[in-house]
């Protein structure tokens, strides 16, 4: 007890400490940290179901400006605070407990743990040697010293909340297990929700020829990265889990949208990693899931079987294949209106193929017969209809899922609605044809017409065998719907523009580029010291830009004063500065109407070139702007006052659904040029001035800066690589075998019989399968979450029911 209240004052004091310098709001800071560690106390269960979501969501750099602490840190500290402190309440409202029994396997995990720990330690203090001595900050940078707490916080955040997990394990095994499944889902969900409202608001949410790449809420994707490709790998796995041990239908449903969700979140990610990792994980799921569904049929039931996912035949999967197939031929010349209409089509299929199974040969002539008399009728009076196609298929497939209704009812039509859903599925084939050939011509008729006879054939045949071909039970079929959905989103990705197909086709040159890269990082390691115990947490920008090659470096800024008197030092880099590569200084702002006014005062030594703007931007890519160059002349040692009025494209806020942000930023167009900037205003039309701290007094609240397109000098790119270069062998050596030891812990060790099991494994495996090609360590709310899974995996319990299955 003596050591956890150390804790909870430790974590306390750190946490309100933080609040209490918080750059927006601090007192609503210091509440918002109280509410969450009374939360934590109380129901420290629900620690497991919001974190995860939070890793999401809750980052506020852009507007704070703040990058070596942000929101997440503190949230994690009242979490703990909150967490320990009702843990010793508990303990001394209840003397009389039955003493808990040691775990000497957790001990050992603990060592393990304990001794990476202690290489971050010492690599942090490598270091803050490396940047010529440790020197606080609020507003470092990536080539400060803060920039190794920055990134060696992350294991420290995880292994607080781990002793939590395990007292939450051993008093509520099952509720915990699936609190925590059910909380990393939400957190797929809150990043996808992120990445819709992204597209929606920048491209479309259909759009996927654009040259944009989604990063959802994480900031840190500013230089860019993979942070939201890392997160997706670790939760993705968890809302599948979901989907498979749904027991209801409202819970299969809400697992469903989940899924749906992260997978479209996947897709746009446009990254080949994702698109390695995924499948990898799941398939590793998928295995050990059918393993453990196997030895509980030898042994016997576990706490949480798996469910008929590994169990169903084959021929379920017929549909998903010819309905593959049918979209990749349609999808070219019909488009999304054509590959929707053949997804309905075979929805449709699923449940009218159980219904006609007893139904006669005379009645399936009836049927037929119906339905291509209504089709051919309605096909001349859609001719004269507005989008007369689309009224066609919309009211078959309404008439045909009526008749699917009232059959079920039995009391409605009970002898005529047979008949009659075969003619409403016979009529939507018809218009089917219709509706491709509305979109693409007369080229799209001929996989159109195809595939309706394709889907005509299946649905005969259906009927026809003694066993049904495929699943008949309503969540089966909603499975097999799902499994559609997804080829339909992977054609679309793939085949709704150029963009995917361009990021595959340099497949082999980015690949050798990644090459170059790992030895030039590698080539940066001087000595045994630093091949043994690393450069130092944190240190691969500023040995890139000091090391590195001269002409990749990229642009920089930094807080100076002179005569009390703060401002900015903006520089420009030395590699191509085409207009996506610049380095850029920023700060959201409000409308700022048609011709908003800058004034700034500026010094420098040299000519040079700056550009402001106000953009439509996210994060890295700019949309519409209002923008002004500006030539500056030398003036060594003198201010200089500038005033200048932008013009360009309007700047809109876009639909209330999803409103797009707007920034303002300013940009050295000079290769390595130089200029102090201080003072600087936006004025709108109207005089209201958009800019706060423009005068840089209150330090680097509310700006933020980003390098658009060029991102290697901020990433070494492998995770592997990263471990090495921050911390050696030594660390690489320790990294490694705490992630092979949870993986063997989780296939073959005590913990392959846990419930969870098959989705940590998956989760742990694709984030190292993204890690391959992407430093995810560099992203602290994304490593976070990472260490603490793979704590969880070391840590693993198997509860009583299920142990009998370990061997």
């Amino acid at each position: 007890m003596a050591l956890m209240a150390i804790v909870v004052a430790l974590t306390a004091s750190c946490g309100l400490w933080l609040a209490a310098h918080y750059p927006l709001a601090p007192i609503w800071a210091v509440g918002a940290f109280v509410v969450v560690a009374l939360i934590a106390g109380l129901a420290p269960i629900l620690i497991l179901a919001s974190m995860p979501a939070c890793v999401a969501v809750v980052g506020f750099a852009p507007w704070t400006g703040w990058i070596t602490f942000e929101e997440f840190d503190m949230l994690v500290l009242a979490m703990a605070a909150g967490g320990y402190t009702g843990q010793i309440w508990r303990h001394f409202a209840r003397p009389n407990r039955t003493a808990t029994t040691r775990d000497h396997r957790a001990i050992g995990c603990w060592i393990a743990l304990g001794l990476f720990a202690g290489s971050t330690l010492w690599s942090m203090g490598r270091g803050f040697d490396d940047a010529g001595g440790f020197s606080f900050g609020w507003f470092q940078g990536y080539h400060e010293p803060m920039n190794s707490v920055r990134l060696a916080k992350s294991l420290f955040l995880a292994m607080l909340l781990l002793p939590l997990w395990r007292q939450l394990q051993a008093a509520q095994p099952e509720q915990t297990e699936r609190t925590l499944s059910f909380g990393m889902a939400t957190g797929l969900s809150a990043a996808a929700l992120a990445v819709m409202w992204e597209r929606t608001a920048f491209t479309d949410l259909l759009n996927f020829s654009a040259d944009y790449r989604t990063s959802g809420l994480f900031w840190e994707m500013h230089v860019g990265g993979a942070a939201l490709d890392g997160f997706l790998a670790l939760t993705m796995p968890f809302a599948v889990r979901e989907l498979l041990q749904a027991r209801t239908p409202w819970k299969w449903s809400m697992a469903a949208a989940m899924t749906a969700a992260g997978a479209y979140a996947c897709l746009t990610t446009f990254s080949r990693g994702v698109y390695l990792a995924i499948p990898v994980g799941l398939a590793v799921m998928l295995a050990l899931r059918t393993l453990q569904a196997r030895r509980a049929r030898v042994v016997g039931p576990s706490v949480s079987p798996p469910t008929h996912a590994a169990t169903m035949r084959p021929t379920a999967w017929l549909p998903v294949a010819a309905f593959g197939i049918g979209v990749a031929l349609m999808f070219p010349t019909s488009g999304y209106r054509g590959a929707i209409a053949l997804l309905a089509i075979f929805a449709l299929m699923l449940p009218l193929a159980a219904m006609l199974r007893p139904m006669a040969a005379g009645v399936w002539s009836t049927g037929t017969v119906a339905g291509l008399l209504a089709g051919v009728a309605l096909a001349g009076v859609a001719q004269f209809l507005y989008k007369g196609p689309y009224v066609f298929f919309g009211l078959s497939m309404a008439f045909a899922c009526a008749m699917v209704l009232a059959h079920r009812l039995r009391r409605v039509l009970p002898r005529i609605a047979l008949p009659m859903a075969l003619a409403g599925f016979v009529t939507a084939l018809i218009a089917l044809v219709l509706v491709a050939s509305h979109w693409g011509g007369t080229t799209a008729m001929g996989p159109a017409a195809t595939m309706a006879f394709v889907g005509y054939l299946m649905l005969l045949a259906a009927t026809a065998t003694i066993r049904p071909l495929w699943p008949e039970s309503n969540r089966r079929q909603a499975g097999v719907i799902s499994v559609m959905v997804l080829f339909f989103a992977i054609t679309a990705v793939f085949g709704g523009g150029d963009y995917m197909g361009s990021r595959f086709a340099t497949g082999s040159s980015d690949l050798s580029g990644r090459f170059a890269h790992w030895r030039q990082s590698a080539n940066m390691l001087i000595g045994q010291g630093d091949w043994t115990l690393g450069k130092g947490v944190g240190r691969f920008p500023a040995s890139h830009f000091l090391i590195g090659d001269p002409g990749a470096h990229p642009g920089d800024y930094r807080l100076l004063h002179d005569d009390n008197n703060r401002f900015v030092r903006l520089t420009g880099g030395l590699h191509t500065n085409g207009w996506g590569e610049v380095f850029r200084l920023s700060q959201r702002v409000e409308m700022p109407g048609p011709r908003p006014k800058l004034r700034a005062r500026v010094r420098t030594s040299a000519e040079i070139a700056l550009s402001f703007e106000v953009c439509e931007k996210h994060l890295i890519y700019n949309a519409a702007c209002l923008i002004q160059p500006v030539n500056l002349t030398a003036s060594p040692g003198k201010w200089q006052s500038i005033e200048v009025q932008l013009d360009g494209a309007s700047v809109q806020r876009g639909q209330w659904y999803a409103p797009k942000l707007i920034a303002f930023s300013v940009a050295m167009s000079t290769l390595g040029g130089q200029v102090d900037l201080d003072n600087i205003s936006l004025i709108r039309d109207d005089g209201r001035e958009l800019l706060s701290n423009g005068d840089f007094e209150n330090e680097l609240v509310h700006w933020f800066s980003s390098s658009d397109r060029h991102h290697l000098p901020w990433h070494i790119k492998s995770v592997f690589m990263h471990v090495l270069f921050d911390q050696g062998i030594v660390g690489l050596v320790l990294w490694s075998l705490l992630l092979a030891g949870a993986l063997v812990r989780l296939t073959l060790g005590r913990a392959r019989a846990h419930p969870l099991a098959p989705a940590v494994a998956a989760s742990l495996v694709g984030f190292a399968s993204v890690g391959l090609f992407d430093s995810l360590l560099d992203v602290p709310r994304v490593a976070t979450l990472y260490y603490w899974m793979l704590g969880v995996a070391l840590m693993l319990q198997i509860p009583p029911r299920a142990a009998l299955q370990r061997g």
